[in-house]
């Protein structure tokens, strides 16, 4: 598999977690996970880290896509009059059917909102472990450099390997924006510890784009 179908393994893998996940509790059972999604989040970073988080959200919410999805479900759910309608016509297995789609309509506005506070945590994150990448990036192209000056090999074996393992772990935080259920953010500089030496691995054998 190359590199880029195994990361659209794992984006296909996210939009599939952010379909799914309202199937798996209700609409009420939805709107405790936000409640206590940003409790932990109060917990984990603190009042002000997590009133930047759900501000973020917020603005997100209303002023981009996910405002699309949100208001797409809103007018998609059934209206009592609609769902009095299907019970009269279809039966009770209608009215069931019609609440279930309610709830999940219900589920998807929520999981979008989630979605939205973990990006902002995600962002938040990613500014302060950017000093780690950068650094694991030009450990690798130094070491390039070593091989390369002294007619070292550069491995497309060992690039491949380091890539089959840098691809899913980078991959995470995409998966953690549709977890159906919470993990603390500060497990953020642990991700970030294992993404550090396998990209330096993966850089130091990585083919010049251009000449030597």
């Amino acid at each position: 598999m190359k590199n880029s179908q195994h990361l659209g393994f794992w984006f296909l893998l996210a939009i599939l977690g952010f379909l799914l996940s309202p199937l798996l509790r209700s609409g009420d059972s939805m709107e405790r996970f936000v409640i206590g999604e940003i409790q932990q989040t109060r917990a984990a970073m603190g009042s002000r880290a997590s009133d930047m988080v759900v501000g973020f959200a917020n603005s997100i919410f209303e002023g981009t896509p996910l405002a699309v999805v949100a208001g797409a479900a809103k007018t998609a759910k059934l209206t009592k009059a609609e769902r009095q309608l299907s019970a009269r016509v279809a039966g009770p297995g209608g009215a069931i059917m019609g609440s279930m789609f309610n709830s999940y309509m219900q589920g998807l506005v929520l999981q979008s909102y989630i979605v939205a506070m973990r990006l902002a945590i995600v962002l938040i994150w990613l500014v302060f472990l950017s000093p780690m990448f950068i650094a694991s990036v030009y450990d690798g192209l130094m070491q390039r450099n070593v091989k390369m000056s002294e007619f070292g090999a550069l491995r497309p074996a060992t690039f491949t390997l380091a890539g089959m393992v840098v691809i899913p772990v980078v991959a995470l935080p995409v998966l953690y924006l549709v977890l159906p259920f919470s993990l603390s953010p500060l497990l953020a500089p642990a991700w970030a510890a294992l993404v550090a030496l396998p990209l330096s691995i993966l850089v130091s054998n990585s083919q010049p784009i251009f000449g030597r």
